[in-house]
């Protein structure tokens, strides 16, 4: 619930990896089919995910039957530093949404802001199922992408 009785997703989660930010900003951009993992996607483990790191370009999630869904849009970019989304994120009952991530550097690696808000119907249930898939996301799928243990 994001508040007031508006309901939605509200979720703020920070990790640390010895990663540098560009390496970081590479992983969420052109390997993100490489890492993403499958029970994050809205066509089955077989499908992929491509983005270009550009201005409105799309995050999209396709399999070889040519179907092919957009997840979100790059709504802002700062390579190293920021990448922001508008789009659903492939949660049911998402009216309008936004993902972002921010990279800040640390004296060991760098620190992943990622901030996930959005307004719909969205049952608290998968609220909380969305917040521990973003851990697995951000914490195992890209930890092991990037190889390195936390910071």
């Amino acid at each position: 619930m994001i508040g007031h009785g508006v309901p939605g997703i509200d979720i703020r989660q920070e990790h640390d990896f010895s990663a540098s930010a560009a390496v970081l900003f590479a992983a969420l951009t052109i390997g993100l089919d490489a890492w993403w993992p499958a029970e994050a996607r809205v066509l089955g483990a077989d499908s992929r995910i491509s983005l270009t790191a550009d201005l409105g370009a799309y995050l999209i999630e396709s399999n070889d039957d040519g179907h092919r869904i957009m997840l979100a849009q790059v709504e802002a970019i700062a390579p190293d530093r920021r990448l922001s989304f508008n789009g659903w994120f492939g949660i049911a009952g998402i009216v309008a949404g936004r993902v972002q991530f921010d990279l800040t550097d640390r004296e060991d690696g760098t620190r992943l802001t990622l901030v996930h808000q959005a307004i719909g119907p969205v049952p608290e249930d998968q609220v909380n199922r969305r917040s521990r898939l973003w851990r697995q996301i951000l914490d195992q799928s890209l930890r092991r992408y990037v190889g390195n243990a936390p910071a």
